[in-house]
């Protein structure tokens, strides 16, 4: 059993947006048009917030790590590794039997993570074995798949997919802090040099991650979700 000791007990709650160059956007069939494994697509950065929630909740202010240059990728790129290594170091006298380092947002198991992993590596940030070990070792909360339990089932829907952050944020009754639009949104706005708006998105969807997590923890501490 794991031993959520308040002191090691760590989330990073964080999202990142990336560009899709035009050409490319027409070339996936997938509802997720990025690739980090292609030259021409990029990390623009992202929104960081750190947490000890066992310890009264503790919540850290939030961390920007922005870039608006391809060839500023490597330096955003390291910027983050080395939050997330200072992340570990927080928690490096744990033991086996307290949580890993524990990472939350929607949809950050399919394309957050592996994304920073490999984005890394085509820029030699570290050995492909310490991005491993940094980003993979984590324990990623995908807020996308522990919401399917929150609807009822619909016979025309396979129940078994991923919900969006606005899906969540609705069968919550919460409030959403800012616009969530599709991936394309970032797009624009990055080529008509709206980067304020950018950063002001990301931080919302952060927000939102934080919320929507405490609303499902509310929940299933007074028994309102009960999965038998």
């Amino acid at each position: 059993m794991v031993n959520f000791d308040p002191r090691f007990t760590e989330v990073i709650y964080f999202d990142i947006e990336c560009y899709v160059s035009p050409d490319e956007r027409q070339q996936s069939k997938s509802s997720m048009k990025f690739n980090p494994c292609k030259a021409r697509d990029f990390v623009l950065g992202g929104v960081f917030r750190r947490a000890f929630p066992l310890q009264n909740n503790k919540l850290e202010p939030q961390l920007e790590i922005w870039n608006w240059k391809p060839e500023a990728e490597a330096n955003t790129l390291k910027e983050i590794y080395s939050f997330f290594k200072e992340s570990w170091r927080l928690i490096e006298q744990k033991t086996d039997q307290n949580p890993d380092l524990i990472l939350i947002g929607t949809g950050i198991s399919r394309h957050d993570i592996p994304t920073l992993y490999m984005r890394s590596v085509m820029h030699d940030v570290d050995s492909q074995e310490a991005l491993y070990e940094t980003y993979f070792k984590t324990k990623a909360v995908d807020l996308g798949d522990v919401g399917i339990l929150l609807f009822r089932h619909d016979p025309r829907y396979y129940p078994m997919y991923p919900k969006t952050t606005n899906a969540l944020m609705t069968r919550l009754g919460l409030q959403n802090q800012g616009r969530k639009d599709t991936g394309k949104s970032v797009w624009e706005l990055y080529e008509s040099g709206q980067h304020e708006a950018i950063k002001e998105r990301t931080a919302s969807e952060v927000e939102n991650a934080v919320r929507i997590s405490d609303r499902i923890i509310s929940k299933v501490v007074s028994g309102q979700i009960v999965v038998r």
